[in-house]
């Protein structure tokens, strides 16, 4: 049974969670606190699954309350529930929540938006990932990025598309931004995977605030030339895989997802880069004496990869299921099921063909990119033509920063 506590300091709040929720009680074990100071002593006692907590409280707010879970309990998933007039506060929880959700919140919303996380961690994160992702404030972004956003922004004239261009370019920076406009807070009908229109829905200003508020879009305090490089060239692939398997598909829509998922598929090596990066390093060394796959090496010494790590992050900031299918699954595709040529398809075949040119390696395709998965599909024919791509793709981007 998940055990969800809940924290808000009006007690009527409180008593209409209470009533709304009785039809789950049964599945749920539920805690109700009034304050921050009685939700960490209720925590102390017996951890929780879930934390939803109001922002503004006397005392103790949502921010330092989810802060303060963060760094005592960080296997705990992080909420806020909060009102629309509140983004101002509320933009103070980004680093620390997994999370957002609007008042007033039906239960059929709550309910499913709690479970999808609890069950994501049950399928994809061991407890090494649950603590990797529990203790994360942030994630890095390049200098340079960072400083063209604030450039672009500056412009009272500059266009939204400039900006997410910008934008586009950074791993960090766009799946954060993507987790705040997906969250039920913006309250969309359905989900949004293009960044693009992540930042036409924020507007300027708004996007102004976020990128000014938001620790992920600083570069890491433990910055260093080889992490730096690391991440330039993590990002250069994750753009190229990107581009690739977004020209996969005929339908605009299908290619701005398959983009976006390309972009964001190795984001659990960030988080390995920055939180654990004598354990990345010791990875990357073995993979290639033994001539492994990376994934493989981090599972035998974490107990999990960044492909798993990165999905679970992924799916707890709420991001649509085919860019945290692409996450988990790039590497064996043909563990999720499908009967149709996915977003999942195009970053599995894109990343292998990216992989093999970072490599320098003359590979034959199967050796990288499951044949057998392609086949079922029925697209095993394209994949000469797709080498074709990538190759002109990666070709034109090198040609461009000479």
């Amino acid at each position: 049974m998940m055990r969800i506590l809940f924290v808000d300091d009006e007690p009527g709040i409180l008593d209409g969670l209470r009533r709304m929720l009785r039809p789950h009680r049964k599945e749920w074990q539920m805690t109700f606190e009034t304050s921050g100071a009685e939700a960490l002593e209720a925590a102390a006692a017996a951890p929780f699954d879930v934390v939803v907590t109001d922002m503004r409280m006397p005392g103790m707010d949502g921010a330092e309350l989810l802060t303060r879970f963060q760094q005592e309990h960080p296997e705990t998933v992080r909420f806020v529930l909060s009102g629309h007039a509140e983004l101002e506060s509320v933009m103070r929880t980004v680093p620390v929540a997994h999370q957002f959700l609007t008042k007033p919140c039906d239960a059929a919303l709550l309910k499913e938006t709690v479970t999808r996380a609890c069950e994501l961690r049950a399928t994809l994160a061991s407890e090494a990932a649950e603590r990797l992702i529990g203790t994360l404030d942030s994630l890095p972004s390049r200098p340079e990025t960072y400083s063209a956003v604030l450039e672009a922004l500056a412009d009272p004239e500059v266009e939204m598309q400039a900006v997410a261009s910008i934008v586009e370019s950074d791993v960090a920076m766009s799946a954060k931004l993507l987790q705040l406009v997906n969250s039920a807070f913006f309250g969309l009908p359905q989900h949004v995977s293009d960044v693009g229109r992540a930042t036409s829905f924020l507007g300027l200003e708004r996007l102004r605030d976020l990128v000014l508020s938001i620790e992920v879009f600083r570069p890491p305090p433990r910055s260093s030339s080889e992490l730096d490089g690391f991440v330039s060239a993590l990002q250069t692939r994750s753009m190229w895989t990107g581009s690739v398997a977004a020209r996969m598909f005929d339908d605009k829509q299908a290619g701005s997802r398959a983009f976006t998922a390309g972009m964001l598929h190795d984001i659990g090596e960030l988080v390995l880069a920055t939180q654990l990066p004598d354990v990345m390093s010791e990875a990357i060394a073995k993979s290639r004496e033994r001539g492994q796959p990376r994934d493989r090496v981090e599972t035998e010494l974490l107990g999990v990869s960044h492909a798993e790590v990165g999905a679970y992050l992924l799916g707890l900031w709420g991001l649509p299921y085919p860019i945290i299918e692409a996450a988990a699954f790039h590497h064996r595709p043909a563990d999720l099921p499908q009967e149709s040529f996915s977003e999942l398809a195009a970053v599995h075949v894109a990343s292998a063909l990216v992989e093999a040119h970072r490599d320098g390696a003359a590979q034959t395709p199967g050796q990288r990119i499951d044949l057998a998965y392609l086949e079922s599909l029925g697209v095993s024919d394209q994949l000469e033509a797709w080498q074709a791509l990538a190759e002109e793709v990666i070709e034109d981007d090198e040609e461009a920063v000479r």
